[in-house]
């Protein structure tokens, strides 16, 4: 009996976090969590919905630490791949690349087609400079994945930031670009594109339409700041 009464009552506590969850309120998910932790503290349901919590807070480290929880279970009902996926992701957010590599890599041993953990693969690769094998990774997706426009996105990305083949670069751009012009990565990468081209009015549009549509970017920034300098060296 005492065993019923207890799982009724982190069932409840992980009832109440999930409607927490959905209106966004998750710093009230996260102690209706902690309760129901409190309760069992090696249950993969509970640590795994902490994790995600956190992760949505955009406390990545409080997240790794739950999903490594998880992870370090030795029996879970919960999705290894999945986990794996969510902890790459936070560890990619803390630019802790190398470390995202190595556990994306155990995803794609086991599912060598998972587009996200490829994605997240390339952006890892590119974040640390090895453009040769990030460019290998987008292409791999596309021939395998005609339609992945993130993929198109991030290879003309890449190659108009190594100069490699603008031609290319503003080809992958527009097809993205194309599937959906109200995505700032996407008008973004066009501009960028322009710019390396030296077409700096056109990339000066794409980028004030990316910023508008993501004002707090980092990247988009820079990127006008370096069409601005341009744009001043040619008058």
């Amino acid at each position: 009996m005492a065993e019923i009464d207890l799982q009724d009552r982190i069932d409840d506590f992980l009832r109440s976090a999930m409607k927490k969850f959905v209106i966004r309120d998750y710093e009230s998910a996260i102690r209706d969590l902690k309760a129901a932790e409190m309760l069992d503290k090696n249950n993969p349901e509970i640590l795994y919905n902490i994790g995600i919590n956190y992760c949505r807070m955009g406390l990545d480290r409080s997240a790794i630490e739950y999903f490594k929880k998880v992870l370090n279970l030795k029996q879970s009902f919960i999705d290894a791949l999945t986990v794996k996926k969510l902890l790459a992701y936070a560890l990619i957010r803390l630019k802790q690349y190398e470390e995202s590599l190595g556990i994306l890599q155990q995803v794609l041993q086991l599912v060598p087609m998972d587009t996200a953990a490829l994605n997240m693969k390339g952006y890892s690769l590119e974040s640390m400079g090895r453009y040769d094998e990030a460019l290998r990774v987008f292409s791999y997706i596309i021939e395998h994945e005609k339609d992945n426009y993130n993929a198109y996105n991030s290879l003309g990305y890449i190659l108009s930031k190594t100069g490699a083949n603008l031609a290319k670069a503003l080809q992958c751009a527009q097809i993205a670009y194309n599937s959906n012009n109200d995505n700032p990565a996407y008008l973004d990468t066009m501009g960028y594109v322009y710019l390396k081209m030296g077409k700096i009015e056109l990339a000066r549009k794409y980028l004030i339409q990316a910023l508008e549509k993501a004002p707090l970017s980092a990247d988009i920034k820079d990127h006008i700041k370096e069409c601005e300098n341009n744009r001043t060296v040619i008058r």
